[in-house]
This record gives structure tokens, sequence and C-alpha cells, in this order.
């Protein structure tokens, strides 16, 4: 590399720039050089590399050229020949050609057996090739709905008011403890109960805890109290505003290679109005890329 390339700044308007940031991003360790010459082993001359990608294995030195062409048409069986004629004459081990316009079926076929990588640049910086990307995500809202039970082996009398799982408890020790409403409540929303979808029974409000109840006859007993949770489940599909990334799309396989992305905000509200609700994860025709879970919370004490 030349000390003017070396101090020249990016220009945006340069696909290679572009690539290169790219290609530090997702190979940290290596090293990444852009518009760097090579010795042609067959041709003899110097041949000039958009970016070169060095990494050290051992004692060996393993290098990736990568072209990058911005065409306003697809690259086609020519342009790949073409550019396996470069890595060969520069002994790399691994050659790939990124175009923003992408390439014909037949270059995609050529390039498979010829075994280069064919990629799209994928960014939302601010340049010509700015792309605007979503990403598909599975929203996974529960609910939950409680019933209360009470047992009791005193041999003493007991009688239960409609609303004996608002009344207040205490421990064996005289202390008043909350009423299992609210206790079982606080347990839903701190995450200590089961969340996944279904029935689940007589799941203990206290714990271990001994709690002494109102019998109604001016006396108290030691009770079990207990809560029947079902958990509810909705599911709603939708894309999120990716709001920065910067990889490459595999042409043959459609993914994206990046190793950061940044996702614009999840509105529960917005969720249930406007994306698709989902009967049957089974059935949707493509994986989503997240899968968020969120409770519907009861809020008590906040």
């Amino acid at each position: 590399m030349t000390e003017a390339t070396k101090n020249k700044k990016p220009d945006w308007k340069e696909l290679e720039y572009l690539v290169a940031m790219i290609q530090k991003k997702l190979s940290p360790d290596a090293t990444v050089q852009h518009n760097v010459m090579l010795d042609g082993v067959d041709s003899e001359t110097k041949r000039q590399i958009d970016v070169l990608v060095e990494q050290n294995i051992g004692q060996y030195t393993m290098q990736i050229v990568i072209d990058c062409k911005d065409y306003a048409k697809p690259i086609d069986v020519k342009g790949v020949e073409e550019f396996q004629g470069l890595v060969q004459d520069v002994r790399a081990h691994k050659g790939a050609l990124v175009c923003p316009s992408g390439f014909t079926k037949a270059a995609l076929k050529r390039a498979r057996k010829l075994q280069i990588d064919l990629y799209r640049p994928v960014s939302t910086g601010k340049h010509k090739w700015q792309a605007a990307v979503t990403a598909p995500v599975l929203c996974d809202f529960r609910s939950s709905y409680m019933s209360f039970g009470i047992s009791c082996s005193a041999p003493k009398p007991m009688t239960l008011q409609p609303d004996f799982y608002a009344q207040p408890v205490w421990d064996e020790d005289g202390n008043e403890l909350e009423s299992c409403f609210v206790t079982a409540q606080k347990k839903w929303d701190e995450g200590l109960f089961p969340s996944e979808p279904g029935e689940h029974e007589r799941l203990p409000i206290y714990g271990d805890t001994k709690v002494l109840f109102d019998n109604g006859h001016n006396d108290t007993v030691e009770v079990e109290l207990t809560v029947g949770l079902f958990v509810k489940q909705d599911l709603y599909l939708g894309h999120l505003p990716v709001e920065d990334i910067n990889g490459l799309q595999d042409e043959n396989s459609g993914a994206t290679v990046t190793n950061a992305f940044t996702l614009g905000g999840l509105n529960p509200q917005e969720v249930e109005r406007n994306w698709d609700k989902v009967e049957d994860v089974e059935s949707l025709e493509f994986a989503p890329l997240l899968r968020v879970v969120g409770y519907y919370c009861y809020g008590v004490g906040t």
C-alpha cells in the first residue's frame, strides 16, 4: 500500500470503503486493507485488490480477496469467471464478489461451482447504498388468570367469606402478611410462578411458610392457601425496523452476515392492533429472526 493510499480519506462514493468497513467489523482479529496490490503469479504483473483480508493461523497467512462492483446491472457469468482468474493469479485462499445490483442466475450457479462467494452490502449508513431493513419478530404475550384454594385440617369450624382470598393472613409469630390475592399477583409479576402456557394447579402462595387465617368464629387456624394458574398465550408476527446494521447478504442463502444490529422500539399496543395474529407457529412460512416473550403484569404496589 502506498503512502498516498494510506492517507486517503474515506469517500462513501466508493463501494470498496463500505465493504472494507463491514469486513473489519466481521473479522476484528484479521488485517483488512483497501485498494492493495498483489503479485500475479501467472500474469507476472501487479494485480489490484479492492479489499484484502489476511489472518495468521499458526505459521500460515490466510488470504481472502474481495472484489467490489458497483454496476447498474447484475454481474453475469463472465464477471464471475474473470474474478476467479484474479483469485487464482494471486493464489488467494478464498474469493468473494460484492455487487449491490446482484448477480444473474447463471452467475450464481457458476460461482457455486467455483466456490466464489457472492454478496450484496446491507448497511443503514448514510451513503448511496443505504438499505431500509426490517426484521421478522414473533411476539409471545402471556397473561394469567387465577383461582384460589384453601385447605384446613384443624378440628375447628370454618366459615369462609366469598372474598376470602382478599382477607388478611398471619404467620405463626402473629405478623400480618399480605392477602393471598396480592401475594399471588406479586409473585406472577416477579416471575416466581410458572409461565408456560396452560394450567398450573395448587401452587403454594406462601411457599413453606405456615399461615394462620380467621376461621370466622373469633379464632385463627392454620391453613394452606394455593392458587390455580391458567397462562394464556397470544402470538403476533410483524416486522421491526433495523435502525443500525452493517453486513453482507449471501446471494445463495439470502442470509445476512453481521456481528451486530440495533432494532427499533417495540410497542405492545401497536403489536396487538397492527401485527398478524398467529394461531400455529408451525404454519409460518419462515422462521422469525427473534422471539420476544412479554408478560402482562398486575403492577401491584407500583
